[in-house]
């Protein structure tokens, strides 16, 4: 706990010097205000609407687990109850930094034309380190409190799945409210009305720039720090069963070295001009942030290796048959290493073959841009081509590390093996959560009219973000699907499972549910992005076609506080039926048809939702890059550049859109899905039988998961209801204030139409009556 202090004090020192950053201009300040106040409002709301579920959960594990005399400690709903708390700070921690930091981004940027881009840099990654690092130091700071109190690695599988409860409805909910903003705001602002990117004119600009931090920051943030619990709870649970506190211990050391160096790595970060006197170019900025992650990787694979070597000095033959396999009589420390190493090249490799597939700089991504000549289907169809091949490196690789660490040290090495793949997560994640605050920072530059060279050096920040991003995403994926694959030993060890018969039918059943999850999960989440994106650009039209001046007249602005609403209320009201279906479908499955049955589910889930993800995350990210593509001015037709404004753009923007909900909302909701039905049907492990015994209860969950359902479905209804009847109202009354404001004006232009056609009546009675 005295590292995971360490971080904390770190996270301090570092969002104090943000703060000390100068926030620019009066307008600059004003906008970021703005921003700042929304997303906390709404992460505020989010919470509140959180606590009765959590609330419930808990009431659960209480009674369920805590009361069964099964041998397990009253520690599961304590412990649950703490992980959710401090995911949900991990958010709020998070959010709170970005929004402080946009504005100084920018800032810094704006301060010096040779250096501002070094500066803004600075800045963003700063900002995003005070988020990597207090993810990782909060995980080590609970993991080990519920350890030292309980004494047991039953109270980190509650701990575990209270981080999983939250990070699902964060990042759900996150990823409806930015995606409907940027949905809304790219349709009507980049294609009806031919605007720029974050232009004050269009009234969802506000909305999207609140939706960059509420999804992209603290859903992210409860994300990762699910994962990176994850991990270390299946290593602490398998390895108690193999090498008792030493195995306990491993995991927790990896990840305490982990954040030792990822504290020397985010110290310092910078970028200079090009010898020509030019801005640096994305490659340059991409090869500062690599060589943080790289000089972390390889000071943590050195020291790891003297951990496994000395940890594991005296017992040289408590490895000797692991899983059914035997080993030489040899140190099991270099074993444990190998398996560690093995994650970090797998973690290190998913992360080069997804940028190579999302990069604006290689050829997937740019045969998407090229694809814009024939217009927007396909630029569709390249993008889902390039994404389902963009799959099958990642799982290749993922096979060969669990191979490979399996025959190291059995499953335990696999558990292990994702620990050392997370073991760099505070360097990686500060580089991952600096691209909203850069893209946050050129919406606030863009909004309080600074120089065009700013928006320049934010539009590079915010590239390299999105490259960041996509790469980050795709090592979440690997890590997810190994982390899932090892808490299902465990829960198999702890429900008593030596084997499972893949031709039993309540097993096949079990496969089949599996696989089809994912894509359940996956199209609420998107139909309820396109719902809300509807929404929002229903409004933005109607303010357009309201008041027409908002496009000409500088000094009139839009309503950007009904587009924030509109994000708000359908992100809260629309993230409940998904995380209904990972909490009731591990229940229904395990009851009706026992635990071998919930074993085929899980495998099929993790199977189709870790498959699914890498498609969807890539294919967003490769649409997403293709516009920045194409707007950087790099594809040009028979000698004419396509740049902004252009039918190639407007096809490219179409691509984004479709990839928005892709890669920030579904693809990543993914990975929180099979981890978090996994860690439920462990923590759940002692109330499942492997026979039918219990079929009946698992018939009363899932008719109170109906009912539960109906009842969301209902409240939707009537919200929705609600506020077409307010709008209805509101476009009533909007004609009449108009004309209450303008009654002159309506006297001295009435004559002047009039004139005409008094005269032509006139003439018309002489000819009826001849």
């Amino acid at each position: 706990m005295a590292c995971a202090f360490l971080g904390l004090a770190t996270v301090c020192i570092y969002m104090k010097l943000v703060m000390a950053e100068p926030r620019g201009t009066d307008q600059m300040h004003e906008t970021a205000n703005i921003i700042h106040e929304a997303a906390m409002s709404f992460l505020h709301q989010e919470y509140t609407w959180l606590a009765p579920f959590v609330f419930l959960l808990w009431l659960f594990l209480y009674i369920a687990i805590d009361g069964q005399d099964n041998g397990w400690e009253p520690a599961a709903s304590v412990s649950f109850l703490f992980g959710a708390i401090l995911s949900a700070t991990c958010g709020y921690m998070g959010m709170h930094a970005a929004t402080e930091g946009n504005c100084r981004t920018a800032a810094a940027c704006y301060s010096s034309k040779e250096e501002g881009m070094s500066r803004g840099l600075q800045v963003a990654f700063r900002t995003g380190a005070c988020m990597g690092l207090g993810v990782v130091s909060f995980g080590i700071f609970g993991l080990s409190l519920c350890y030292a109190i309980f004494g047991n690695t039953n109270a980190l599988g509650g701990f575990g799945f209270g981080s999983s409860a939250v990070a699902l409805f964060a990042r759900v909910g996150g990823g409806i409210y930015t995606k409907a903003a940027d949905v809304g705001a790219d349709l009507c602002g980049k294609v009806d009305k031919d605007l720029g990117e974050d232009s004050p004119k269009n009234p969802a600009t506000i909305a999207d720039c609140v939706g960059d931090n509420v999804g992209d920051v603290a859903g992210m943030g409860a994300d990762l720090f699910e994962s990176y619990v994850g991990a270390v709870v299946a290593a602490a649970v398998l390895g108690a069963t193999e090498f008792g506190t030493k195995g306990v211990a491993l995991p927790f050391y990896i990840m305490m070295i982990g954040l030792i160096v990822s504290i020397a790595c985010t110290v310092h970060i910078k970028i200079g001009m090009r010898p020509d006197g030019t801005p640096p170019s994305l490659d340059d900025l991409l090869g500062a942030m690599r060589l943080n992650v790289i000089v972390s990787a390889i000071v943590i694979t050195v020291c790891v290796l003297f951990l496994c070597v000395f940890l594991f000095e005296q017992d040289a033959d408590i490895i000797s048959d692991i899983d059914g396999i035997s080993y030489d009589q040899l140190n099991p420390g270099p074993r444990l290493f190998g398996c560690i190493l093995l994650g970090l090249i797998v973690g290190v490799l998913i992360g080069m073959v997804t940028e190579y597939f999302t990069s604006h700089t290689k050829e997937p991504t740019q045969s998407i841009g090229r694809a814009t000549e024939f217009g927007p289907g396909p630029v569709v169809i390249q993008g889902l081509g390039m994404g389902m091949l963009s799959t099958v490196v990642p799982l290749l690789l993922i096979v060969c590390a669990v191979l490979g660490a399996y025959y190291l040290a059995g499953f335990y090495g696999t558990a292990v093996a994702v620990c050392g793949m997370l073991s760099t997560l505070g360097v990686t994640m500060s580089t991952d959560a600096y691209g909203p605050v850069s893209d946050n920072a050129g919406g606030i530059a863009e909004m309080s009219g600074l120089p065009s060279w700013v928006r320049e050096y934010t539009d590079g920040l915010d590239a390299l973000g999105n490259t960041t991003a996509a790469t980050g995403k795709g090592f979440a994926n690997g890590s997810a699907v190994l982390s899932a694959l090892s808490l299902l030993t465990a829960f198999a060890r702890v429900a008593d499972i030596d084997s499972v018969n893949l031709l039993r039918p309540v097993v096949v059943i079990g496969v089949l549910i599996g696989s089809l999850l994912p894509y359940v999960f996956g199209a609420m989440t998107m139909l309820s992005v396109n719902k809300a994106a509807q929404e929002m650009m229903h409004e933005v039209r109607r303010q357009f076609l309201a008041n027409p001046a908002i496009l000409t007249d500088p000094d009139q602005k839009p309503d950007y506080n009904r587009c924030v609403a509109i994000s708000c209320k359908s992100a809260l009201k629309e993230m409940l039926l998904p995380g209904v279906l990972a909490i009731f479908s591990p229940l229904v499955v395990g009851f009706i048809f026992g635990s071998h049955s919930l074993v085929g589910m899980l495998m099929g889930s993790i199977a189709s939702g870790y498959l699914l993800g890498v498609k969807m995350s890539n294919t967003g990210g490769a649409w997403d890059n293709a516009k920045k593509w194409i707007e950087a001015g790099s594809f040009s037709i028979n000698g004419v550049v396509q740049g902004k404004g252009s039918d190639c753009h407007k096809a490219a923007v179409c691509g984004d859109t479709v990839g928005d909900p892709f890669k920030d909302t579904s693809g990543p909701a993914l990975n929180i899905l099979i981890k978090l039905m996994t860690r439920f049907a462990f923590v759940c492990a002692p109330l499942f039988d492997k026979a039918w015994d219990f079929w009946w209860v698992g018939l009363i969950l899932l008719a109170a998961a109906m009912i539960l359902v109906a009842a969301v479905i209902m409240f939707v209804s009537q919200e929705g209801s609600d506020d077409e009847e307010q709008e209805q109202v509101e476009a009533k009354e909007e004609p009449k204030a108009e004309e209450e404001d303008k009654p002159e004006e309506a006297k001295v232009e009435e004559p002047k139409v009039e004139e005409p056609k008094a005269e032509e009546e006139e003439e018309g009675p002489k000819d009826v009556e001849v």
